[in-house]
């Protein structure tokens, strides 16, 4: 019975070592992660101290800098990036944002401009990408193109209109349907004008007129294309194409 008596001591002086062995290294390890959490979150070691913009052509970086700029001194790991990519996408040039950290202190940002396919005549000359977003023109960006075709025909005061969207949508569908049959919108076309009653394209060279209409415009630049084919075999091209009656092109 002694015996036995013994065994069940010494088991449980074990067990009472185990245990505050146990209850030591769970205490060394919250502390331990508690340091590197402070040192992690709420010391200067992982702080942002640059944020490298990698960008197109077109973008305001100096705009885009004084935007990035307010994101220095924050943790590089608490940095989610909604935010700052929220910032940097109010500018219309600017379609999506991407961002990688590199320890330390730096994060790369990389920014996806809007490419402008054709100029748009407000008050001022402004860019539109194939999905119909307007692009500005901000004082410090590089100058656009010169050679995209130019839309016309839409006031100021209408360009985010529902009238300017659909004036819009119509030119961006000539232009997609001219790469379709084969033309080169920045090399041939100079003018899209639109109007309440009419389409007119503006072509190079001699400043052809092609009037399009309103509607069918899949059917009519296909004839266009036809028409287009023979001119250029006959060695000449007129002052104006009309292609808005049915089975019929008229040539002036």
């Amino acid at each position: 019975m002694v015996k036995g008596k013994k065994s069940r001591l010494m088991k449980r002086k074990k067990t009472s070592r185990v245990s505050i062995r146990t209850m030591v290294v769970a205490g060394i390890s919250v502390v331990a992660a508690g340091s590197i959490a402070y040192l992690v979150f709420f010391t200067s070691i992982f702080e942002i101290r640059e944020i490298r913009l990698h960008g197109g052509r077109y973008l305001p970086i100096d705009s885009l800098r004084i935007a990035a700029d307010g994101y220095l001194g924050k943790n590089i790991f608490t940095f989610g990036g909604d935010e700052f990519k929220k910032s940097m996408t109010s500018f219309q040039e600017i379609s999506t944002v991407s961002f990688r950290r590199r320890l330390f202190h730096t994060v790369d940002c990389y920014l996806h401009e809007r490419t402008p396919v054709a100029l748009i005549a407000i008050d001022e000359m402004a860019g539109v990408d194939a999905f119909g977003t307007v692009i500005p023109q901000r004082a410090g960006s590089v100058s656009w193109d010169v050679d995209l075709p130019v839309i016309t025909g839409i006031e100021p005061g209408e360009i985010f209109e529902e009238s300017g969207k659909i004036k819009i949508a119509s030119a961006l569908e000539i232009l997609g349907l001219l790469k379709d049959f084969g033309f080169s919108p920045a090399e041939e076309l100079s003018e899209i004008h639109l109007d309440s009653y009419d389409v007119v394209l503006v072509w190079m060279g001699g400043g052809t007129e092609i009037q399009i209409g309103k509607k069918r415009f899949h059917e009519r630049i296909r004839n266009f294309r036809a028409v287009y084919d023979a001119l250029g075999e006959a060695g000449t091209f007129p002052k104006s194409i009309d292609l808005r009656f049915e089975r019929q092109v008229v040539i002036r």
